[in-house]
This record gives C-alpha cells, sequence and structure tokens, in this order.
C-alpha cells in the first residue's frame, strides 16, 4: 500500500492511502472516547457521535442522510473507550462530496434540542437492549472492576441518570473541550493522487482554528485484582476472569497476541475450546480477548456454563493457564500459531474497510502505521520464551479478577 500522511495547519491530521477500485473510503478518526468524560458526563461521547448525524449549519439530519445514500453510499459511526469514527464507503467519483460532508459533521455539528431529546430516548432503548445480552454486559462490568474508579472503566452507552439529565449547553462543553484539532485524523483511501487529497484537505480543514487539548488524561491507579459474584438470575453462569495487559504501544504485546491466541483466540484449536468444548463438552462457548489502549490494555476469558459445572471448569481453565506458566511453547505448536496468525492478518487486511479504519487509529495514536512486514518481522521474533514471561506476567492466577454472572 502507498501510504502518505500531511499536518495542516489547524492540526489536522491527514491519511491518504493510494488504492485501485471503484470504491473509496473516508471518515475521520477522533481521540475522544469514555476516558474523556468527567463523572457528571457519562455517556456523552457517545451521544455527541449519535449528534454529529442530525444537523450542520448547511445540512439537516434528512440532507445529511440524502447527501450519502442519493449516490448509493454508506456512511457509519462508532465510539470506543478512546476513539470516535466517522467514515463512508462510495464510489470513487464522488470524493469531494463525501470528504465534505463528513468534515461538515465533525466540524459544524448543531446539536440542535430536538435532536438532542430524540437520540437521548435512542440511547435509553439502547442500553435497555443491552442490558438483555449478558455475555457481551458482563465485560463491561469486568472492565468496570479492572479499572475502578477510572472513566475507562464505564460503560460507553452511559447511564440512564446522567443521560436524563443532559443538556444541550453541556453536552456542547463536552464537544468542545474534546474534539480539537490536534487530536483528530481524517483519512482518504481511494485511487487519488496525494496531491488531491492534500489540496481537498487545505480547502475543507485547513481555515480551523489551531486549537489543542487542554487536559490530560486520568491516570489509572493501580490494579488491585477482585472476585465478585452479581445475581442476573440467567439460565447458565456466565464468567469472565483476567486482568490488566500491555498497552498498543509495549513490544509485548506481539508476544502476548500470540499467546492469547493458542490459549483462546479465533481458531477453534485453541488450548480453550479444545479441552472444554471439544474434549469434555463442558461449554458451548469458551474464549480469550486482548484489547489494548493508550497506556494500558485488559485481557480475559469468558465462558458460559451450567451451574453444576462451573467449579470445575473453572479449575480447567486455571490448570491450562498454570501449564502456559510453567512450560514453554512447543517449537512446533509457536510455529503454527505464528502461520495462524499472520494468515488471519493477511485474509482480513483484504477487507479495506477494516484495514483503513485500524490504520488511521493507528496513526492517531502512535504518529506512523507500521507496514505489513514490519508487524510479520516482529510477530516471527517472538520466542517461546518471550511467550512464557508474558504467561508469568498477566496469567498468574494471583493476579487474575474474576466476575460472575450467577
Amino acid at each position: 500500500m502507498n501510504i502518505n500522511t500531511y499536518i495542516l495547519k489547524s492540526g489536522i491530521r491527514l491519511l491518504h492511502v493510494k488504492a485501485v477500485g471503484d470504491v473509496a473510503y473516508c471518515g475521520a478518526v477522533i481521540n475522544t472516547g469514555t476516558r474523556d468524560e468527567m463523572s457528571q458526563e457519562s455517556g456523552y461521547a457517545h451521544l455527541v457521535e449519535h449528534l454529529l448525524f442530525k444537523g450542520t449549519s448547511k445540512f439537516n439530519s434528512n440532507q445529511i442522510i440524502s447527501r450519502m445514500e442519493d449516490i448509493g453510499g454508506e456512511m457509519n459511526a462508532y465510539t470506543t473507550k478512546e476513539e470516535t469514527v466517522v467514515y463512508a464507503a462510495f464510489l470513487s467519483r464522488y470524493l469531494n462530496r463525501c470528504f465534505s460532508l463528513i468534515s461538515d459533521m465533525v466540524l459544524d455539528s448543531q446539536f440542535y434540542e430536538d435532536s438532542l431529546s430524540k437520540e437521548i430516548d435512542v440511547v435509553l432503548e439502547e442500553i435497555d437492549s443491552y442490558i438483555d445480552n449478558p455475555s457481551e454486559l458482563i465485560i463491561d462490568d469486568f472492565e468496570n472492576l479492572i479499572y475502578s474508579g477510572n472513566p475507562l472503566g464505564r460503560n460507553i452507552l452511559g447511564d440512564r441518570k446522567t443521560l436524563h439529565r443532559v443538556n444541550r449547553k453541556r453536552l456542547v462543553e463536552f464537544y468542545r473541550r474534546t474534539y480539537t484539532p490536534d487530536q483528530m485524523v481524517f483519512f482518504v483511501m481511494g485511487n487519488y493522487s496525494f496531491e488531491r487529497v492534500v489540496k481537498l484537505g487545505e480547502r475543507l480543514l485547513g481555515s480551523i482554528e489551531p486549537v489543542r487539548r487542554g487536559y490530560i488524561r486520568e491516570k489509572l491507579a493501580a490494579y488491585t485484582p477482585q472476585t465478585k459474584e452479581i445475581k442476573k438470575h440467567t439460565r447458565q453462569v456466565h464468567l469472565v476472569m483476567g486482568g490488566r495487559s500491555y498497552s498498543y504501544t509495549d513490544k509485548r504485546r506481539f508476544a502476548f497476541v500470540l499467546l492469547n491466541h493458542i490459549l483462546g483466540g479465533d481458531f477453534m484449536s485453541s488450548i480453550l475450546n479444545m479441552h472444554l468444548r471439544e474434549k469434555e463438552g463442558l461449554v458451548y462457548e469458551v474464549c480469550s480477548n486482548y484489547t489494548t489502549y493508550a497506556d494500558t490494555g485488559n485481557w480475559n476469558i469468558y465462558l458460559g456454563c451450567d451451574y453444576d459445572k462451573v467449579e470445575h471448569v473453572t479449575e480447567i481453565v486455571y490448570s491450562e493457564l498454570n501449564k502456559l506458566i510453567e512450560a514453554s511453547i512447543a517449537p512446533k505448536e509457536l510455529r503454527l500459531a505464528k502461520v495462524r496468525l499472520l494468515s488471519y492478518l493477511t485474509i482480513g487486511g483484504e477487507n479495506k474497510e477494516s484495514w483503513i479504519l485500524g490504520v488511521a487509529k493507528q496513526y492517531l495514536n502512535t504518529g506512523r502505521v507500521m507496514e505489513k512486514q514490519e508487524v510479520e518481522s516482529l510477530v516471527n521474533a517472538v520466542t517461546a520464551d518471550d511467550i512464557r514471561r508474558c504467561a508469568a506476567e498477566i496469567l498468574n492466577r494471583e493476579q487474575l479478577t474474576v466476575l460472575k454472572y450467577v
């Protein structure tokens, strides 16, 4: 891929990826998420994302929809703990129209009162739907335990009490404090010259006042493992165990990605799936997940099982974790894990939409983009000793937080 970057006088960064094809992508990644909210602002980042679609000084909400759908394009957005993303896929000849629309939404949304009240109701319905899904809800409750007292642990959707109190003034204050030009990357991927993208960026974004963010995100307190049960009266026990792990700038993350992949990642041949499901039939679903943030990360195992099996299942999990701590991965197993992981990454890279979103996030957070060859080299350089050291640091039973829905 031919990747180019450019910084405008406003402080907004441009990311351009030359790609042949009739379909193009453009969007914005803003370094604003749940962890940028103050205690009385829970859910504001996600609510702002909703309101970006509800009107600017140029277009009302219906016009925003028609500007994209009239040309057969698709627009989407999402909020995470650390970022907000707005992006579109469209036929390449409509770049000016789509880039202009997204820049207008991100930089000139008006947060109209009538739209605000409607979107609060929409988010409240979203919260109700989410509460009905314990396999997703338990992950957020788990993060709230391991990041206790920090905004990073909060649910992205927010809470009912805070959302009922929100008003336009408070939401605009949050938007202005967090949506500063130095925290934005606008990206374009398509069959365009770099010169055209820079020229378009200068015209649409170059005159924006170069405001810099005036605060630093709250630092994390020391981690203390916890064990907790929450009564949910579900038909089976939902269990999550795990703890804090490496950030997305930590070099050890490549070894831990491999370790997570071997233990319970995206393949049926993972240790936990083979033992708990294929061998003993104790669970329907078991997986391990590794999520990275700017200054931390977290890792967890999720599973669901019958009430009378949970103790047995838990001891099996602890046993498998202990094996990874005490003994090195066999050379053949490590080699196969690298092959599977790199194949998985390569296949995923063929999905241009998910690839460009990942690259834009990487550029926002690190100021650079890692080439495919560099990633492959770092993965291939991981040794069995590297993995064992990660296991000793992260998988130790004494370091694990355990949460159950019973």
